[in-house]
């Protein structure tokens, strides 16, 4: 019912070197995002760019829509998305846990009524890569989408889904799980809690 997808493909020009091959607590961002998603996951798929080549034992699946960054992203997921929920996960948010993914997944089996279920940082931001989306209902929105506008973003995506938003408060108490790895200087402040 579940399969997990780790969003890898990125081109991290502001961080300046590959983030999946990151390392905290002496593992890869991509190891322990693998390990956090799997534990609830029948299955976890990482998504590359096109160029990308990576030693890993989960199947790989690449960007059909190049250079459209998170949302083709997305979009490769729901596309390879064998199950009914595609859970996706960011590769660059280290504190995601596996509890925080099952408290997600509850909240997408005890309704029918979205489409998607994207958790709110404690900014009152969405954070729609660390979601987990109906694929087969979400795919050809997302799709006319991509092929109507070349600049189209995470967010106009979701405006389009009409997702249900979550506090990350209910997802886990931790107040750094949605923390984003984005410049040199967020990875140096790191600390596993």
């Amino acid at each position: 019912m579940f399969e997990g997808f780790i969003l890898a493909g990125g081109k991290s020009s502001r961080m300046g070197a590959d983030k999946y091959a990151l390392e905290i607590g002496g593992e890869s961002f991509l190891q322990r995002a693998i390990k956090t998603i799997s534990k609830s996951c029948e299955s976890v798929k990482v998504v590359l760019n096109q160029t990308q080549n990576i030693e890993t034992d989960c199947k790989i699946v690449r960007d059909i829509y190049p250079y459209r960054g998170a949302l083709g992203g997305i979009h490769a997921a729901l596309k390879n998305c064998e199950t009914k929920f595609a859970v996706i996960l960011a590769v660059d948010l280290p504190f995601v846990t596996t509890e925080a993914i099952e408290n997600l997944k509850n909240f997408a089996l005890n309704s029918n009524k979205y489409l998607a279920f994207v958790p709110r940082q404690s900014d009152n931001r969405p954070q729609p890569l660390c979601t987990i989306y109906r694929a087969k209902y979400c795919l050809p929105t997302l799709e006319k989408l991509l092929n109507e506008s070349d600049s189209a973003s995470v967010r106009d995506f979701l405006d389009l889904v009409f997702p249900k938003y979550l506090e990350a408060s209910k997802l886990s108490e931790n107040e750094n799980l949605l923390f984003n790895v984005n410049f040199p200087n967020d990875f140096n402040s790191l600390k596993i809690n």
